[in-house]
């Protein structure tokens, strides 16, 4: 399989390293301009809770600014937010009752253990990074759009041997 296709502007900041003439840079803004998405229905959806929602419009707001945010975006975004206010309950319940609780054993014997809601907080905490990288939402996924790669030295003299 072949390398994903990246956005011409994209392409371009990272230095045109295919060395795409004017032309065909041209082509493709004109091609990936009329396969855009609308930005006309960027709304939170109803089965989204309240601090998703929340959520949803701050960085919505944000995304368009960038251009990065259309209609189709919608459902991830929402399911970034869903994980978000899903990690903010078990962030608060593991404040109110403690890191470690209470559980008692088929033996009746009561053990103090890690607050199960923990382990469910990782992987909310996983599933966010999954979803923030795929919108620019980390200081290293933004850093690699605006990071010009390095050009390849040219030697003439070699290439005449290839």
């Amino acid at each position: 399989m072949g390398r994903k296709a990246k956005p011409i502007g994209l392409h371009i900041v990272e230095g045109n390293g295919s060395r795409l003439t004017k032309k065909e840079i041209q082509s493709r803004q004109e091609a990936e301009e009329a396969l855009s998405p609308g930005t006309d229905h960027i709304r939170p959806p109803p089965w989204l809770g309240k601090v998703g929602k929340k959520e949803f419009k701050r960085l919505a707001e944000e995304l368009k600014k960038l251009n990065l945010m259309t209609n189709v975006d919608v459902n991830a975004l929402a399911a970034y937010c869903d994980a978000y206010a899903d990690y903010m309950g078990c962030t608060k319940l593991i404040e109110e009752e403690g890191l470690m609780v209470e559980y008692t054993n088929n033996s009746a014997e009561t053990n103090r253990v890690p607050h199960p809601l923990l382990t469910k907080k990782k992987q909310l905490h996983e599933q966010m990074k999954s979803l923030a990288v795929e919108f620019g939402l980390t200081p290293s996924s933004r850093a690699r759009l605006a990071m010009p790669q390095k050009k390849k030295e040219v030697d003439s003299f070699g290439e005449m041997f290839d």
